[in-house]
């Protein structure tokens, strides 16, 4: 038998996938929370992001995480973080950086 490589390739493919996995579990978990602390009443609900962007970002990782294909699937979160969200915005940073990583599977 010959390898072409193709094993090789095919690994790779396998630790991206799971390393896309990872973030979006990672701030996934943050998302969770920042709704949590929003709904607790430390921040208000309406603030930028609101509770309602921010579960629509969640529903928006967990359909990126059963895709895994930006062929079949892209967010669309990332324009809103950049249209609305304070450019200090560490969780906003994290998203965006997780749609990056996305976009690169192929």
């Amino acid at each position: 038998m010959v390898d072409n490589g193709q094993d090789k390739i095919n690994q790779s493919i396998g630790k991206q996938q799971k390393n896309v996995i990872g973030l979006i579990d990672t701030v996934l978990a943050d998302v969770t929370q920042e709704i949590e602390t929003r709904n607790s009443g430390t921040i208000g609900r309406d603030e930028i992001p609101s509770v309602l962007q921010l579960e629509s970002i969640s529903n928006e990782l967990i359909k990126m995480k059963s895709v895994l294909s930006p062929n079949n699937y892209l967010p669309t979160y990332t324009r809103q973080i950049v249209d609305s969200w304070d450019i200090r915005s560490v969780l906003g940073d994290k998203l965006l950086g997780v749609a990056q990583e996305y976009k690169k599977l192929k």
